[in-house]
């Protein structure tokens, strides 16, 4: 799995209308081959700026799939003219970490052993 990820940064004022709007071109990218789910996370502390998760199954369905038909297109033009600057947009891959319970495990065994040693 790809998880794509972009800071986007809309023009102070249109907030709700590029919501709105991402609402409406998110019909775009749900059909498209390898994609999984996404995302739309709006800034606290900075009510123009939203990071946008979208998980593909590889990074070509990204890259030449959705990049690559025609509502790409349509997409850009719907979200487009509410960006004050480019999307800073990333690829990353999933690192998997133990289970939970093991984990626990591992820190009790690590807690335990650190107090056998103390003085």
């Amino acid at each position: 799995m790809i998880l794509q990820t972009a800071t986007l940064h809309i023009k102070p004022g249109f907030a709700s209308e590029f919501e709105s709007a991402f609402r409406a071109a998110s019909g775009k990218l749900i059909t498209k081959k390898g994609y999984i789910d996404h995302e739309l996370h709006k800034c606290v502390e900075n009510r123009d700026e939203y990071l946008f998760f979208v998980r593909w199954t590889g990074i070509k369905d990204h890259l030449i799939g959705f990049r690559g038909h025609p509502d790409y297109a349509e997409w850009l033009s719907m979200l487009e003219p509410f960006y004050s600057q480019a999307p800073e947009m990333r690829h990353y891959v999933d690192i998997r970490a133990t289970g939970r319970e093991q984990e626990d495990e591992g820190s009790e065994e690590l807690h335990a052993s650190s107090r056998e040693e103390s003085p």
